[in-house]
């Protein structure tokens, strides 16, 4: 198990007032085929990575004041939102770097 990705929760997070489902992607054209995650098992379709992936030093704390993570999104832009979920936290990354 020395290879194992650190994940980024302890625990299952809550979204919709229950708990989320972890799952591993399957396919992605973004290139995140083997990642794990947890989604919204009531329907709201939220997802939230569980590893460090995107994750640096220097990326803008979100609202709620915790981690960003850097990703790209279905519109291939590179844009910041909060790691763990807690918050609504999207920034482009032009906007950081200006």
């Amino acid at each position: 198990m020395a290879d194992q990705v650190p994940r980024l929760f302890n625990h299952a997070p809550h979204c919709c007032d229950v708990k989320m489902d972890r799952r591993q992607t399957q396919s992605n054209s973004k290139g995140n085929i083997g990642r794990w995650y947890y989604t919204c098992v009531v329907g709201c379709r939220r997802m939230i990575f569980d590893d460090w992936e995107g994750i640096r030093d220097g990326n803008p704390l979100c609202r709620c004041r915790h981690l960003s993570r850097g990703q790209v999104e279905r519109d291939d832009f590179y844009i910041f939102r909060c790691a763990r979920g807690r918050c609504d936290f999207k920034e482009n990354e032009k906007d950081v770097w200006l």
